[in-house]
């Protein structure tokens, strides 16, 4: 018994340290990568819909590793609640791999390994989803095994190729986006 005490007082002890150049940000998010694909989901809401990362707005009192993580599990798994201690364990054992600072718009980086850690610690936290009878365990089922919902943020996954020298309005072709429609 002590020693779980001890363990709860050490862990509610641990914060992260976050970067002071970043402190007035109004929002962050995560990037899921492997350098040649990156994960997106498609925003039906917006004023313009759109496929666009996965992060948001800054709550009161939220570092931005706490906005990105929030964010990025109530996107993903489109829960509005979540498991108690969740955010903070996912910051203590997802550390990014890079931080940016687009517009005052802090993005953290990680790999897909990251990603299927991140789906390990959100199902150990007995995190429940209504776009996800069953938690996905990989990207894939991520992606597939999803539930579409027309009242989530986010209501499609996919992989869309990283395009560093990208320079025009769009990257699908018109003509596809055309075939989409008859699918």
């Amino acid at each position: 018994m002590f020693l779980k005490k001890l363990f709860r007082c050490y862990s509610q002890a641990i914060t992260t340290t976050t970067n002071p150049l970043f402190s007035n940000f109004m929002g962050a998010g995560c990037v899921f990568t492997d350098g040649k694909h990156v994960l997106a989901g498609y925003q039906p809401h917006k004023r313009y819909p759109c496929i666009t990362g996965i992060g948001g707005h800054r709550e009161k009192g939220e570092d931005y590793y706490q906005t990105a993580m929030r964010e990025t599990v109530e996107e993903i798994y489109h829960v509005n609640t979540l498991p108690q201690h969740l955010v903070r364990t996912l910051i203590q054992q997802l550390p990014p791999r890079k931080e940016d600072n687009q517009h005052n718009y802090i993005i953290l980086n990680y790999n897909f390994d990251d990603f299927l850690k991140f789906l390990k610690i959100c199902k150990k936290s007995g995190l429940q989803s209504p776009v996800y009878p069953r938690l996905p365990r990989t990207m894939m089922e991520c992606i597939r095994n999803r539930t579409i919902d027309p009242k989530a943020e986010i209501t499609h996954l996919c992989l869309l190729p990283v395009i560093a020298d990208f320079k025009g309005k769009s990257f699908i072709h018109p003509a596809f986006l055309q075939d989409m429609k008859l699918m």
